[in-house]
């Protein structure tokens, strides 16, 4: 057998058809494929994070069922502004109760927010620090929401063991039956 010019053309012709065919078919076919793959994990991860968000819509409700009932607890803990009164009578009581002497107590400009609103109330106590300490926990433990936001200590000259405390604390209220910014009248000066 000859081998010829026609035969190497022929040749070259088969070898490079699988060449071309790589190039013209499988690569371009091979990038649709990935892209197709990618797209599918992109969509898998979508649908775990739609499966998750679907598992805690159940959770969230009860989540919401929960924090409406907190807020409702601590809605009932905001007296309204009509019993602010009361609240300042009970914190008096509790420090004559533990042999503080309330020198005054003032009453500031009523705070104003969306839901409650907050009524600083400047005070100045001298007793013991135990007695103060006492009258702390107490003012803890009742059952409305207060705040001591700002709180000075100092030693009572000339006095023995006594100290001044001079505290403001801070009394929240309900203010929807608040009509407007009204400072209560059982505030102003005491001694």
């Amino acid at each position: 057998m000859r081998f010829g010019t026609r035969e190497l053309v022929f040749v070259l012709v088969l070898l490079a058809m699988p060449v071309a065919a790589y190039f013209f078919v499988f690569q371009p076919r091979q990038m649709q494929l990935d892209e197709a793959h990618e797209e599918i994990v992109a969509k898998q991860s979508k649908l775990k994070q739609l499966e998750a968000a679907t598992v805690s819509i159940a959770d969230l409700g009860e989540e919401i069922d929960k924090l409406g009932e907190a807020i409702t607890l601590f809605e009932q803990k905001l007296p309204a502004q009509r019993e602010v009164e009361v609240i300042l009578k009970e914190v008096w009581e509790l420090a004559t109760a533990r042999d503080l002497t309330p020198r005054s107590v003032r009453t500031e400009r009523i705070v104003p927010t969306a839901h409650y609103a907050e009524l600083p109330i400047k005070m100045v106590i001298v007793g013991d620090f135990d007695g103060f300490y006492s009258f702390l926990l107490d003012l803890e433990k009742l059952p409305r929401i207060t705040r001591t936001p700002e709180m000075k200590l100092r030693k009572v000259r000339n006095e023995e063991g006594k100290m001044q405390a001079d505290v403001t604390l801070s009394i929240f209220f309900d203010s929807k039956d608040s009509p407007g910014e009204s400072r209560p009248s059982a505030g102003g000066r005491r001694s």
